[in-house]
Order: structure tokens, then C-alpha cells, then sequence
């Protein structure tokens, strides 16, 4: 599979987007337990932003606090309290600053979890498990989660992470299931998945399951937001892993994630034509999708990610991916793609 690259023409924009969409992907290293230093840095990143210019601000999977986690104990000083932790807090004022929705990554402190001191201590990078009275073990303390801010700075909504991947089950509780979020134009509904939704189940479901693509083609989605840690799998043995062009993005990364949304660009009979919420069907024929991937770079705990945060537009008919951006597997810097 292949995708078109960046300079090619757009889709024609269909009636139910009425206006272009902006949309910005912040991409950068996040650094284990410095939750006070990667917000400096999205701060940062994001200075240079006017209000008004975009309509949506993407931030990775668990953006402030890490993601290599390896036992219950470790994670607790870094569970956030939704609206308040300081995730919420710097997506509300991210989301006010610049008058646009805001999708951001962190830990979820379960509702009866004590909430942690503003003293927070580095994160154990021991692989030794924790020990049996941790708080939780076995059960998860926490869940793997996405705020969803609107331009007011309101929680207007909150994901979390149905499919675990093996780090996420050293500490976070499975979440309840695929959701989404009817927006203001021109962002429309909006599915919300975490990483390693993009995957099989477990990598045990069947391939052609599509969970994640199958519910935003059933649910008449508009646009698939993905926040990530997501790395490059090592090769299977005898082969090795190729060297990436760290100023390229991960050309296998980009076709992988177009493959798992199958369902929303190969013609599925009655979906082209589906038009459940009343809206005005595309004369053209085919539901446009606009996939968001904001991925993070660096390595941790041994464990390197590979940027490439892009965004992608997805017809079914006629049945193609658009690359309308993306970034390569090592720069941070604030993408930004216009979708027409």
C-alpha cells in the first residue's frame, strides 16, 4: 500500500464541512516524570500560535508524565484527577490562549485514588515488579486517558484507552470502549483512540477485525484523533531492523496506519451512501474521514518512538488515502495541516 504524497490535490470538500479544518500536532520528547518541564516545553512550542489560527491542538499519549511506567508504584505520583491534574490545566489554557478544541494524553487517577502531593518524585526505572501490597496491582490504579477540551477551556470530554498495550498493563485498568464527540464545525464527530487502539486486540484479534476503523465507519465518524507513544517493532529474527532517515518519516509506520483504516477507504455497501444524522449526502459518493496521528519522539527506558505525527484524509469512494502532513522521526516542532 501506498499513499499519496502531500502535493497531491486535495479531495473535493464534502457539504458537511463547510469551512477548511486546521488542525496542529505537537510533536516532542517527552521526558519520564518531568511533568513540570514537557509542559514548559509544549508551552513553548506552541508560543509562536496565534488565536484564532487553528481549530484543534493535538498533544501525544501521556504527554506530560512519560509512558515507561514498569509497575503500579512507579506511576502514582503522576495520576491525574480529571479536569484538574495538570494535563486538564494546561489543555484549558492552551485551549483558551488559542480558541480552538484541545485533545491531550495522560494518566487518569482512578475516582478513589488518593490525588498526589505537588512533590512529585522521579519515576522508578527499576524492571524489578512491584511489590504485593502495592496499591492496586493486578487490578490497574489508573487509566490510560484523553481530555478533550473545548475553546472556553470546558471538559467536554474524556477517553480512556480500550486496548492495552503491554506497558499500559503494568498499571492501567482497560477502559470501557470505543467513544466519540459531536463537535462544532468544522470539526464534526469525533472518535477519540489511544495507540495501541489502532492495533488488534492484544495483537491476538484477527487482522480484519478493525475495532477502531469499524466503529468510526459505523458510527458516521468525521475525524479520528490518535494521540501516541508508538514505536517501530523490531524485525523478526534473522532480519534486522533497517536504519531510519531520522530526517524522513517512517514511510512503514505511515502505511501501517493507513492499513488498519481499511474499512473507511475500501467501499463497504451502504456505508458511502449513509447519511444517519440527517446530513446532506456527498453528490461525489463517499464519506471523507480525517485521521489525526500526534505521536512523540526520544527514547525511554531504552524504548524509542517514532514521530512521523501526520494527518491523513480517507475516502471510500473513491477509495483513497490522502497524506495531507507529516512530520519525520526525530524533529520536535508544531504541524500543521489544513484540510479543505
Amino acid at each position: 500500500m501506498s499513499i499519496a504524497p502531500p502535493s497531491r490535490a486535495p479531495s473535493p470538500a464534502p457539504l458537511y464541512r463547510r469551512t477548511p479544518v486546521r488542525i496542529a500536532c505537537v510533536q516532542y520528547d517527552v521526558k519520564l516524570g518531568r511533568v513540570e518541564e514537557n509542559a514548559a516545553k509544549v508551552q513553548h512550542l506552541t508560543r509562536g500560535l496565534q488565536p484564532g489560527s487553528i481549530d484543534l491542538l493535538v498533544l501525544p499519549e501521556m504527554c506530560l508524565s512519560g509512558y515507561m511506567f514498569s509497575n503500579p508504584t512507579s506511576i502514582l505520583p503522576y495520576l491525574e484527577p480529571p479536569r484538574i491534574g495538570s494535563t486538564s490545566l494546561l489543555a484549558r489554557s492552551l485551549a483558551q490562549r488559542l480558541r480552538c478544541h484541545v485533545i491531550a494524553g495522560y494518566p487518569e487517577a482512578l475516582p478513589t485514588a488518593a490525588h498526589p502531593s505537588s512533590s512529585t518524585p522521579a519515576p522508578s526505572t527499576s524492571s524489578t515488579p512491584a511489590p504485593a501490597s502495592a496499591p492496586g496491582e493486578g487490578e490497574g490504579v489508573g487509566y490510560n486517558s484523553a481530555v478533550v477540551v473545548s475553546p472556553s477551556g470546558e471538559v467536554v470530554g474524556n477517553y480512556r484507552k480500550t486496548f492495552r498495550f503491554e506497558t499500559d498493563k503494568n498499571w492501567a485498568k482497560e477502559g470501557d470502549g470505543f467513544v466519540h464527540f459531536d463537535l462544532p464545525e468544522p470539526l464534526g464527530r469525533v472518535a477519540v483512540g489511544i495507540c495501541m487502539d489502532m492495533n488488534p486486540k492484544d495483537f491476538i484479534a484477527p487482522w480484519d477485525a478493525f475495532e477502531l476503523a469499524n466503529y468510526c465507519r459505523d458510527n458516521a465518524v468525521d475525524m479520528l484523533v490518535v494521540p501516541m507513544n508508538w514505536l517501530s517493532p523490531p524485525a523478526e529474527p534473522p532480519e534486522e531492523t533497517p536504519q531510519e532517515d531520522p530526517e524522513a518519516p517512517s514511510e512503514s509506520n505511515l502505511n501501517y496506519w493507513a492499513a488498519r483504516l481499511q474499512p473507511l477507504h475500501d467501499p463497504t455497501p451502504g456505508y458511502a451512501t449513509s447519511t444517519p444524522r440527517g446530513e446532506i449526502a456527498d453528490p461525489i459518493g463517499g464519506k471523507e474521514v480525517v485521521f489525526v496521528a500526534c505521536n512523540r519522539i526520544g527514547t525511554e527506558e531504552g524504548t524509542t518512538f517514532v514521530g512521523t505525527s501526520c494527518v491523513m484524509t480517507v475516502s471510500s469512494s473513491p477509495s483513497r488515502i490522502e497524506l495531507v502532513e507529516c512530520c519525520n522521526i526525530s524533529e520536535e516542532r508544531v504541524m500543521i495541516a489544513t484540510v479543505t
